[in-house]
């Protein structure tokens, strides 16, 4: 096997948990180096289900390519590590924090320490007690997934540990960038909740740009002959009618304008299509519907993803050993063309590796690297990427996303679009209205996701539109794209031709369902992909009540996976000289995310099905209403001392002194019971003052956030999360800021998100050195354009 894209990066892991450990995974699965360092007592997921003869499967997934040693953290010996690593990665918290910082810092002032809380280490909730759940609840998602005539619903697991460590990785790649090129080490600080903020497309821009709340807004899964199927319902498909032959709706030009699509979906697309489908196979109706390049998925269960032909013929399920036998997990998020993720080790043993590490003789990765003196580079800061250039190809969420994760931290991204298909120009308009003039470029959609960018227009598919763009790669260092796997080859702009004229590019694609194998050329959106992946067959209220998450979650799991391949390969490129092609696949990129779900089914058979808000852990766990219009309340339980408190808390001391519920099998037993008493409790109070009450005793709680509530939220303000930006069309508007604090290269906002076409001639002219007679010449022959074209009317 080749080396790593970081072979020559080293990682000390001082984190528990997921967040930590999983940024981790994601270095040393890329190659780094990562000595993972855990209390004598190991990591507390080493106790995580499923277990095979006492090990957790769930640990050994998190901790494949890693060695292992059991140290406490004010052991001298961990200093002794640390003056080795280029990144530090920790999950203390308070005075804790604070010391062991300054004793890292003290050990190696060159490395880039990574810190992560659940809220930060600032501000009034930074003290906050937390599980998964809780923290879930005020990262906005949670509010709304499900059905507006019920309880919210939560994902699964731990979501917002898994946002926190992809968006670690990106914070430690580009930070080990900065220290490459300057000598500096610097602390980073990210919050799960921030992390998790960081994500959404729409979620604050709703209210602030329309006075809406983002809603639950129900399944759209119809019911088929041996499961349930989905139909992409914001994309107009004269096709879908061929499909289920409904001619009459066919005849019906009026259905293929967007909003009169969207308009009629709920009262006559969706049945029609659900009457057809009653009697049809999901993998049936799949096949069929994609043939006629309809976004149709099935809803897969873990069962279904562990035998997916398509991941099969991408080899893209991984292996974990667990107690000396071999399960089929999850795999890598992207496949790398030149230095391909690979996993050389199993987890290992508690201090397995204490020894070795420790010894005099031990081979750093980094060992013999030159480090830039500091001192010669004061005061030169501007953003950590600056002098990286990346060429973007891309429209809807996904793409977006993971170049402006680059834009934020100074990379030059230039957004390339068609005039006839602007890059997701849609959507969250100011004051919701779509008919102003200039209506895209008012859209918050796109304004929120392409901040920092320079933008252009070109039509690639004419041979001078291909000649611009190739010449704009030969002074760039990669290209970011998220089209139909096929489009990019088919316009003769697949990496062969691009590595033709810059051997060091590297080229990142995003699809459905990756660039090779039988389904490359089907199409999928987030939503679907949510739906193939198996996170919809684990969402919902319970066993055969499948929801999707009221958004594309695959999108946002996607781009950021996707920023941290590109800043890996953007390392291996500097060093080596060599580019190369990363393919991504939206299925396979957020299947990590339900790997312990996954694994439940290859180590136990179970298929596992919703459970609403509750846990397989704990109990009781749910959302309870509170005073207020949809308010929710979100506590966990996670043992006796809770419980106790809990009770006495609600004025119930008789369930409290019941032996029968000290231990949670017997709260689960008596889980109405419970809810009854917890919901009465809290119909009499708002949720805030109910969490208050709750943490104040040192039980996990939290308000289950709504968009508004965010936004004007004390704790993300006092931080600082939001950032205003000034648009010269669109106003100026509040947006979530960034989900990183970089001590001495923070992220910041250079310019809005650019108008349609805004720098052609400053591309064209200033960067590629065209005459302005040359730059006409391309408007005159329709190769660029200062507008884009709807024929149909607004449209994703």
């Amino acid at each position: 096997m080749p080396e790593g894209a970081l072979a020559d990066v080293v990682v000390l892991e001082l984190a528990t948990g997921v967040a930590g450990p999983y940024c981790g995974k994601l270095l040393a699965d890329l190659g780094a180096q990562v000595v993972k360092v855990e209390p004598p007592a190991g990591d507390p997921v080493r106790a995580e289900w499923p277990l095979v003869n006492g090990e957790s499967a769930f640990f050994a997934y998190l901790n494949e390519n890693k060695r292992g040693a059991a140290l406490m953290l004010d052991d001298p010996a961990v200093a002794a590590l640390a003056a080795h690593a280029d990144i530090i990665v920790h999950s203390e918290r308070g005075a804790a924090a604070d010391a062991l910082e300054s004793r890292l810092a003290e050990s190696n002032p060159h490395a880039v320490v990574v810190s992560l809380s659940p809220y930060g280490r600032s501000g009034p909730r930074a003290g906050w007690v937390t599980t998964p759940f809780t923290e879930w609840a005020t990262g906005g998602f949670h509010y709304f997934a499900g059905n507006a005539e019920r309880e919210p619903i939560a994902l699964p697991g731990y979501q917002a540990e898994f946002q926190t460590g992809v968006q670690a990785a990106i914070a430690a790649l580009t930070g080990v960038a900065h220290a490459r090129a300057t000598g500096e080490g610097q602390r980073i600080e990210i919050s799960h909740q921030e992390a998790t903020l960081s994500c959404h497309a729409w979620l604050t821009t709703t209210w602030t740009h329309t006075g809406k709340i983002q809603m639950r807004t129900g399944s759209l899964y119809a019911k088929c002959a041996d499961g349930y199927i989905f139909l992409f319902n914001l994309v107009p498909y004269a096709n879908l009618f061929v499909l289920i032959e409904r001619f009459d709706l066919l005849e019906d030009e009026t259905l293929m304008n967007p909003p009169t699509w969207w308009e009629r979906f709920g009262d006559l697309i969706y049945p029609a299509f659900s009457e057809w489908a009653a009697t049809r196979t999901k993998q049936e109706i799949y096949h069929a519907g994609q043939e006629l390049r309809i976004a149709i998925s099935p809803v897969n269960t873990m069962a279904d993803v562990a035998n997916n032909q398509q991941l099969a013929a991408r080899g893209s399920l991984g292996t974990v050993v667990v107690s000396g036998r071999a399960f089929v997990a999850t795999g890598f998020p992207y496949h790398l063309s030149g230095t391909p993720c690979a996993i050389e080790r199993p987890a290992p043993a508690l201090g397995q590796h204490t020894a070795e590490v420790l010894s005099a003789s031990f081979a750093w990765a980094n060992a013999g690297l030159a480090r830039p003196n500091p001192r010669a580079h004061a005061g030169e800061h501007s953003g950590p990427l600056a002098g990286i250039r990346l060429i973007e190809v891309t429209g809807n969420w996904a793409g977006p996303i993971g170049g402006r994760h680059l834009a934020d931290l100074g990379a030059d991204v230039i957004k390339v679009e068609l005039a006839s298909k602007p890059a997701t120009r849609t959507l969250v308009w100011v004051n919701d209205d779509m008919t102003w003039p200039e209506h895209y470029h008012r859209s918050a959609y796109f304004n929120k996701l392409n901040r920092n960018k320079r933008a252009v227009c070109l039509d690639l598919s004419r041979p001078e539109g291909r000649k611009i763009f190739l010449d704009l790669v030969s002074v760039s260092d990669a290209v970011l794209e998220n089209n139909a796997a096929r489009v990019m080859g088919q316009l003769g702009l697949g990496y062969d031709a691009l590595r033709e004229v810059n051997p060091k590019v590297v080229l990142c694609s995003m699809s459905g369902y990756g660039g090779t194998g039988p389904e490359r050329n089907y199409s999928a959106y987030g939503s679907n992909i949510e739906t193939s992946s198996g996170l919809a067959s684990l969402n919902g209220y319970g066993p055969g009540e499948y929801y999707g998450t009221g958004t594309f979650y695959a999108d946002p799991v996607t781009g950021n996976h996707g920023a941290v391949a590109l800043l890996a390969a953007l390392h291996h490129a500097k060093r080596t000289g060599e580019g190369q092609w990363i393919d991504m696949a939206l299925m396979e990129a957020v299947l990590p995310f339900f790997s312990q779900q996954f694994l439940r089914y290859s180590v136990t058979g179970e298929v596992m099905e919703p459970m609403a808000n509750r846990s397989p852990v704990f109990a009781p766990q749910g959302v309870y209403a509170t005073l207020g219009r949809d308010c929710w309340l979100a506590v966990t339980v996670r043992d006796e001392h809770d419980w106790r408190q809990l009770c006495a808390i609600i004025g119930r001391d008789d369930l409290g002194g019941d032996r029968v519920l000290a231990g949670v099998d017997g709260r689960r037993a008596r889980a109405a019971e419970i809810d009854a008493a917890i919901g009465a409790w809290a119909a009499t109070m708002d949720h805030n003052h109910a969490t208050a009450a709750l943490q104040a005793a040192g039980v996990p709680a939290a308000p289950v956030m709504q968009n508004w509530e965010i936004v004007s939220d004390n704790h993300l303000n006092q931080r600082g999360f939001f950032q205003t930006i000034t648009h010269a069309e669109a106003g100026t508007f509040p947006y979530p800021g960034f989900p990183w604090r970089f001590e001495r290269t923070p992220g910041a906002i250079y310019c809005p998100a650019p108008m349609f076409a805004e720098h052609n001639h400053e591309v064209f002219g200033g960067l590629l050195g065209l005459t302005p007679e040359e730059v006409a010449g391309l408007y005159a022959a329709g190769v660029t354009g200062d507008e884009p074209i709807f024929a149909n009317g607004t449209s994703l």
